[in-house]
């Protein structure tokens, strides 16, 4: 569901860009965070539960939060900024599509990728626009280090099974999947869940995960 514009947001990014990773040229993460250290990529972290909670539970690792929305910036900024005791040393923002990632980040720049709940396109004419697609499961392979993971989580039962026929054509290794992430306990203990996920897993929806590995 698109987040209905909030004018506030425009004068809330600008007056924290440092915040934002707002450079042309292509990304390599390690000028932007003050400590060396892996870096993960969300690509779309809507109002930014997930990568918030995981930047505060994870101090040893880098996050960048990808969102295309300007006013969904804002929101999840607004919303990192608001944790007590937390201080975004190991999370910046980026307002951009991510149709063109190769033009975006240096490769073999990023750790792991997160695909959380993104936009099924479940019109079979649009399939080529899915995230999981085989050209963008590329795209990701180029920008991974070796060893680097990708994990995804849908609701969406249509997007879960294309994304296991795209994996198959793929370079990447399948490392876990399930078609209900709630029934595995073990699992839970590290789960961290985005908004859309406690949503649906509140009403009975099941929710699916893979996570696929670079290896060379």
């Amino acid at each position: 569901m698109r987040l209905r514009n909030k004018n506030w947001t425009k004068d809330f990014i600008e007056e924290n860009l440092k915040f934002l990773i707002t450079t042309e040229e292509k990304i390599n993460p390690t000028k932007f965070f003050l400590k060396k250290q892996d870096t993960f990529l969300e690509i779309g972290c809507g109002k930014g539960q997930f990568v918030i909670n995981q930047a505060i539970e994870n101090s040893n690792k880098n996050f960048i939060a990808m969102e295309k929305e300007s006013t969904v910036i804002g929101v999840a900024l607004k919303k990192a900024l608001n944790k007590e005791n937390f201080n975004l040393n190991n999370l910046l923002f980026l307002n951009r599509f991510a149709e063109n990632l190769l033009d975006i980040f240096e490769v073999n720049s990023l750790k792991g990728i997160f695909l959380n709940f993104s936009d099924p396109w479940p019109k079979a004419k649009h399939y080529k626009k899915r995230l999981t697609y085989l050209t963008f499961l590329e795209i990701y392979w180029e920008l991974l280090e070796n060893n680097g993971i990708i994990e995804i989580k849908t609701d969406n039962d249509q997007l879960y099974n294309f994304s296991l026929d795209q994996i198959k054509e793929s370079k990447f290794k399948v490392l876990y999947n399930t078609s209900d992430l709630y029934s595995n306990k073990d699992l839970l203990k590290d789960n961290i869940p985005t908004e859309y996920e406690q949503k649906f897993h509140s009403i009975g929806k099941k929710i699916n995960k893979i996570i696929i590995k670079k290896e060379v």
